[in-house]
């Protein structure tokens, strides 16, 4: 269901949302963890969880596991965004959505290391070089904690996410794939954090690039694996520009997009056009040799007012005003 908001959001295609996203999508999912979740009677905390389940290919069976609190939290809020869209009236259903979430455990609880917890039970182990991120789910690729719950503007909240960074390793130890190694350079540039993030695709090409250019999922070794292949250019776009959906509940101010978050030096002088944005727009921008945006011109779409800075938080465009120079 990320992929049917990442669809809207960026096409801003309301007619299909309308016919296809929001009713045989979004609405059924949504209706479905409705009739799912359970108080969580364990903590008693009043807040509903999913028991039982697990974290996927790790640990036990159990509640309330981080990786489908988060999911679940943005299919919610993204479900209550569509039905304001396409202009559902189905109000019992709509009622049921936002009560839920306003129960839901949104899936983030930092653990006695500083860690976020896999699950809601603090069982991480440090230092578990397991390949999987699944409670990083929400920081990347989903933004339930990324955004939703500010963690990308949020000290606590990054200093968490890093310490469960550095205690994954750089994705060798336990299966050696590139897919976790992609995964892991676009959380570290999510944090900003341009080192880990390029030495994370650096390592990707040496340890896992067949001379086929192709993705091998032991190391070298066969058997191919496409997911690297996916993930590599995502990796680049995170390591290019922060932009994140925002809550239905956000005050209507311009968002704000970062671009070149996690440049390294060693791409020198560059630039990119046609980056798309949330919102229907696109951006065209450059920067220097240290991997700093300097210049920026939003284009073909507008994105709906949206102000662009660079990692420095300097305004390069505001609310579509044209160029920074």
């Amino acid at each position: 269901m990320q992929h049917v908001w990442d669809y809207y959001d960026y096409s801003q295609n309301v007619s299909w949302l309308s016919t296809t996203g929001y009713p045989l999508l979004l609405k059924p999912i949504a209706e479905f963890w409705v009739s799912q979740l359970q108080q969580d009677q364990y903590f008693k905390d009043g807040t509903l969880v999913v028991n039982p389940c697990d974290s996927p290919e790790h640990g036990p069976t159990t509640l309330g596991c981080t990786h489908w609190q988060q999911l679940i939290y943005q299919v919610f809020e993204t479900t209550l965004q569509s039905a304001s869209l396409v202009h559902d009236n189905d109000t019992t259903f709509l009622s049921s959505v936002q009560s839920s979430l306003s129960q839901l455990d949104k899936g983030l609880h930092i653990g006695s290391w500083g860690q976020v917890q896999e699950w809601k039970l603090d069982l991480d182990v440090q230092n578990d070089t397991h390949r999987h991120l699944s409670n990083l789910i929400g920081w990347f690729p989903g933004w339930s904690l990324s955004s939703y719950l500010d963690g990308y503007t949020n000290a606590t909240i990054q200093n968490a996410v890093a310490t469960t960074l550095w205690s994954r390793g750089s994705g060798i130890i336990d299966s050696n794939a590139g897919w976790e190694k992609v995964w892991r350079a676009a959380c570290w540039a999510r944090l900003n954090n341009t080192e880990e993030a390029y030495y994370e695709l650096r390592l990707t090409i040496f340890e896992n690039w067949a001379p086929n250019a192709l993705s091998m999922y032991s190391g070298k070794d066969e058997p191919f694996q496409i997911d690297a292949n996916f993930g590599f250019p995502g990796a680049v776009l995170s390591m290019l520009v922060v932009d994140l959906p925002r809550l239905s509940a956000d005050d209507g101010s311009a968002p704000t997009v970062v671009l070149g978050p996690a440049i390294p030096s060693a791409w020198g002088d560059g630039s990119v056009r046609g980056l798309r944005l949330r919102g229907g727009g696109s951006v065209d921008f450059g920067w220097d040799g240290s991997g700093l945006v300097t210049r920026a011109n939003l284009t073909a779409g507008g994105g709906g007012g949206v102000t662009l800075v660079n990692k420095d938080g300097e305004v390069l465009v505001q609310e579509g005003s044209g160029y920074y120079l």
